[in-house]
């Protein structure tokens, strides 16, 4: 009888130890990189989005020169990247020459991107067909959702409605902006049994319909440039069930912490306080 137990005991601690051992295997690292830019990656895999903003430097946060190097160059933390997403064509989160000169020398990368990025990309880019074949820009209408795997890592794409400063419901489409047309797409990435959810420049409160399509819990999500308010926080908790919430797209002046919105949920939230922090999830 003691034998037994014991070996019933040791066997215990054995898988305690080694279900210890998987969920440590299973965490996600994310890095921040500068504004809507981070790398998420665990032992296997690596995924980068907006790493490559270049505009609007006087108001929202880009990434250093020496940063910018390391990630083209595939330096450091920025080796042997998976996935490179855009979430849309605007010059705080992309730059055609930029990514043009990463998938040149990353030949195992793969991107995702919305077809006005894939466009300007063709127009501008002097070596786009040594590039296209590893280009993916699916074609998909507002609210919807394509769902793939690349390079072995599932991925969910959502197109999503691009913030505004004004109310959209009761404009027609013709009468929008071409900032209100920009293609943003949102992404839902697994990384084994971890979904990171980024909606690029989608304001949430007006892209409740395009949310509802996710359907899975959300370990990591993001509170951006549009979403600085206890409302937005609630339905990445309540809707998505977001485990944890990172914010993103601060601006340099950093108005938004003194807003009575963001102190409230300031508490809740995972904020980076300088280029290339990390923490695992």
């Amino acid at each position: 009888m003691g034998k037994t137990y014991n070996k019933l005991i040791y066997g215990i601690i054995l898988s305690l130890l080694f279900c210890g051992y998987e969920s440590l295997k299973a965490q996600v690292n994310v890095t921040y990189i500068a504004n809507c830019g981070f790398l998420y990656q665990n032992e296997k895999v690596k995924v980068l989005i907006d790493p490559f903003g270049t505009e609007y430097g006087n108001y929202f946060y880009l990434p250093s020169n020496e940063t910018r190097d390391n990630i083209l160059s595939g330096n450091t933390a920025f080796k042997n990247i998976d996935l490179l997403l855009i979430t849309h064509i605007h010059g705080d989160h992309f730059n055609a020459k930029l990514a043009e000169h990463f998938l040149l020398k990353h030949h195992n990368t793969k991107m995702i991107c919305p077809r006005q990025v894939y466009n300007q990309m063709k127009d501008s880019c002097l070596n786009f067909n040594a590039i296209a074949s590893r280009l993916f820009s699916p074609t998909i209408n507002m609210n919807e959702i394509c769902r793939t795997t690349l390079n072995h890592i599932p991925i969910s794409i959502i197109r999503m409605q691009h913030g505004s400063d004004r109310n959209l419901d009761s404009i027609s489409y013709s009468q929008y902006t071409d900032y209100e047309k920009t293609e943003n797409f949102g992404y839902v990435i697994q990384l084994k049994n971890r979904r990171i959810f980024h909606q690029g420049d989608a304001c949430l409160k007006i892209n409740r319909e395009a949310l509802s399509k996710i359907n899975v819990p959300i370990d990591i999500a993001h509170l951006g440039f549009f979403d600085w308010n206890e409302a937005s926080y609630n339905i990445l908790k309540i809707d998505l069930k977001a485990r944890n919430v990172i914010f993103m797209h601060g601006t340099i002046p950093a108005k938004e912490f003194q807003t009575e919105q963001l102190i409230k949920i300031k508490p809740s939230l995972v904020i980076f306080k300088k280029e290339l922090d990390s923490q695992s999830f």
